[in-house]
């Protein structure tokens, strides 16, 4: 199985995350394709790690959705159907749309959102440039995720960042699909980005249903 992790943890990242972090790469690159098998010792050794803060990785990867555990054997990585691919951008899409709703009613307007998600799209150009398909998957979730963050409510926060490594696996997917699509994907958060910083909730959410069809699916999201 492959070893190599494409993610940059920061100096003196626990155990725990080194082996969760590890995995969760495989799996949103796709380098762990769904059904694959691991085991505890597997991981453990790739990483001279012992069992214990892999045990504890892959309980987090399993509330995460990645994997599915069964006892004492070891665990499957998970397939992304359309249902479960429907679900995911339909709750992202209720995140979104009531967050940008919410921003365009407060006083103060939209310059650090805006600065935020200029910077977010210039390093998914950056990792499109390089073909670093994993930055760029997790800069795409970024880049929803600080509109989400405008419910300013932490119960959603929580349960958004529950769902990250799966969207992650989703623009993944998108973006190796065809090469093409990289160049579509920030010609769209840009045009997101306007329509945040113009406090147009309509146009955002129609520009967000387009950008979730055109990805993901040939028939509309409800």
């Amino acid at each position: 199985m492959p070893t190599e992790s494409a993610s940059l943890l920061p100096a003196g990242a626990s155990a725990v995350e080194r082996a969760y972090t590890h995995v969760a790469d495989l799996i949103i690159s796709g380098s762990l394709p769904a059904s694959s098998f691991l085991t505890e010792g597997e991981i453990a050794g790739a990483l001279s790690l012992s069992r214990t803060p892999v045990r504890e990785a892959f309980l987090a990867l399993e509330a995460r959705g990645l994997i599915r555990l069964f006892p004492k054997k070891g665990a499957v990585v998970t397939a992304l159907d359309e249902a479960e691919t429907a679900e995911l951008l339909q709750v992202r899409i209720m995140l979104e749309t009531t967050a940008v709703r919410l921003l365009g009613e407060r006083e103060g307007g939209t310059g650090a959102v805006d600065a935020d998600l200029a910077a977010l799209i210039e390093i998914q150009a950056d990792a499109a440039a390089s073909g670093d398909l994993l930055t760029f998957a997790r800069a795409d979730h970024r880049f929803h995720s600080r509109i989400v963050d405008e419910n300013r409510n932490r119960v959603i926060d929580g349960f958004y960042a529950q769902l990250g490594p799966r969207l992650e696996r989703l623009t993944h997917r998108v973006a190796s699909r065809d090469p093409r699509n990289l160049a579509r994907l920030l010609a769209e958060h840009r045009t997101l980005a306007g329509h945040v910083s113009s406090g147009d909730t309509a146009a955002y959410d129609r520009a967000l249903r387009e950008h979730v069809e055109a990805g993901h699916f040939s028939t509309r999201v409800a």
